[in-house]
């Protein structure tokens, strides 16, 4: 049985493959840079998942580098899935016809990566997590 951890990356993975072959060849710029954003964002989950085990967990440090990619990649997407919404509001493009599943794909990767970050939390503990895991998708804590 998968740990909760493997579950939610897998997930997240599945949504990024996803959103990926929703640009597919939309030739827009932004999509161009989101899909680049994501590509990289794939990458980093794919060694993750020859990492994370099935049963005992891991110390943090043996997969920290792959993590700390992945949250960066989403930090990286998510403004150039946002700028691009706006710009197809404005100015309507063939690439429009995506935006509300891309928008459902990109919203659900971020609520689950803050998940991961609380579960990364929980089990290593702030001081550990807190150069892995941007803040922003930390609870906030008193």
């Amino acid at each position: 049985m998968p740990s909760k951890l493997e579950q939610l990356f897998s997930e997240i993975h599945q949504e990024n493959k996803r959103s990926i072959a929703a640009i597919g060849s939309f030739r827009h710029p932004l999509l161009q840079l989101l899909k680049k954003a994501l590509e990289d964002q794939d990458s980093a989950l794919n060694s993750l998942s020859e990492i994370l085990p099935t049963q005992s967990p891991l110390p943090l440090s043996a997969f920290k580098k792959e993590c700390t990619h992945i949250y960066h990649a989403n930090e990286v997407a998510m403004p150039f899935y946002e700028s691009w919404a706006r710009a197809v509001d404005w100015i309507p493009d063939e690439s429009t016809q995506i935006k509300q599943d891309l928008g459902q794909s990109m919203n659900k990767m971020h609520s689950k990566l803050e998940t991961v970050a609380q579960i990364l939390e929980q089990t290593y503990g702030h001081m550990e997590v807190k150069y892995v895991v941007p803040t922003f998708y930390l609870p906030i804590t008193n």
